[in-house]
């Protein structure tokens, strides 16, 4: 099958999740993959920009929904696709969706997030009514969640044209393994050092601010654990900050952004994962991707509870220690303190996401539902 797969953000820039994932696991496949994405990143990467577009952030955005209209409606002209696959909305939806009819090629929309709740607030409303026309113009929507199904569903589309798919895991490169002593002491972190992890963007709602507040109580009785943070994003200096103010900055670690294929030795060489975000409108309805490759390097999750993500990994059968916010700290304790509690939180989350969730399992169900939607 030819698939096009278009999006509105960098294809290479962007942390990888399942927008790089799944493409690269329907190309292993067999499939014949093009995307055409949206370089959001112009901001920091002026330089190096891919694309031609007026750099002034409302105007970036119009001028970029010509010009990615456009490269959708030459790669249908220059070979017709059997599909399109679309994440985008108010940059790259509505012209996919034109283009789409005018070649004769069905569109089906893959919905990961609510997207008007991310939206700049100055697009939050137009991206609000596009999501009711794209939605109730595609051949059908594939969502992450049943909460996004009821969102789209919301829209007047019918249950007929709706369908679920969870997000995956690579079995085969996330898989259990023993600690990297070498990388942790690149961080300054020793061989017998406790190691908590949280990987990924570092928004505002990831709740990193209530465990760094209240680290002290595990550093009293563990003196030698480290907190390690991997990835960017937009709450890290602020963060930095308070790690200094609750004098914790010595067993907090900041790795930066780090190579995907260095992600399972990094979570190979923690003892506990956390997830620990806020229940907004924003993660309500997520299913986060790193929560099954924590859970596949067979890692215990210490995590709040998400709407999202609970019809999916149910609780400690699955690997998962759920909490409320108020007692992520006590339940790391808890954790830290009974090694054959994480050993058995450990065997379980792996066992549970390997069979259920391995990444070729899922894009075969992809194929199989664009066939059954179109």
């Amino acid at each position: 099958m030819k698939i096009l797969i278009v999006h509105e953000v960098s294809y290479l820039d962007k942390i990888i999740y399942e927008y790089q994932i799944l493409p690269e696991m329907l190309s292993m496949l067999g499939h014949e993959i093009t995307v055409v994405d949206y370089d959001e990143t112009w901001r920091s990467h002026l330089p190096a920009s891919r694309r031609r577009m007026i750099r002034l952030p409302l105007l970036s955005r119009i001028s970029g929904a010509i010009t990615n209209g456009l490269e959708v409606r030459k790669v249908l002209a220059n070979g017709k696709p059997d599909v399109i696959l679309l994440y985008g909305l108010p940059t790259v939806g509505l012209q996919s969706v034109i283009s789409g009819r005018w070649y004769d090629v069905p569109v089906v929309f893959r919905s990961i997030d609510v997207l008007n709740q991310l939206a700049p607030r100055s697009l939050a409303v137009m991206t609000k009514v596009l999501e009711g026309i794209v939605y109730r113009s595609v051949a059908g929507i594939v969502a992450l969640t049943p909460r996004l199904q009821e969102h789209i569903a919301s829209y007047g589309v019918p249950d007929s044209r709706i369908r679920l798919l969870p997000c995956g895991v690579d079995a085969a490169l996330f898989s259990p393994g023993s600690k990297n002593a070498a990388l942790l002491a690149g961080w300054n972190i020793g061989a017998t050092d406790p190691v908590i992890i949280f990987m990924g963007t570092i928004y505002r709602f990831s709740g990193l601010d209530r465990v760094i507040a209240e680290f002290q109580k595990i550093l009293r009785r563990h003196p030698q654990t480290k907190l390690l943070i991997v990835g960017w994003g937009e709450d890290e200096e602020r963060l930095k900050r308070l790690s200094i103010q609750h004098g914790v900055s010595a067993n907090i670690v900041f790795t930066g952004l780090q190579p995907y294929s260095l992600l399972p030795d990094i979570i190979r060489s923690s003892d506990i994962c956390i997830n620990p975000f806020e229940l907004n409108a924003i993660t309500r309805d997520i299913l986060p991707n790193k929560i099954f490759q924590y859970l596949a390097c067979g890692k215990p999750l210490v995590a709040t509870r998400l709407p999202g993500t609970e019809p999916f990994l149910s609780g400690e059968e699955d690997g998962v220690l759920y909490t409320s916010l108020d007692e992520v700290i006590e339940r790391l304790l808890e954790l830290m303190e009974d090694s054959e509690r994480r050993r058995k939180l450990g065997e379980n989350a792996a066992s549970a996401v390997q069979q259920k969730y391995d990444w070729r399992r899922v894009a075969q169900q992809m194929i199989d539902i664009i066939h059954e939607l179109t």
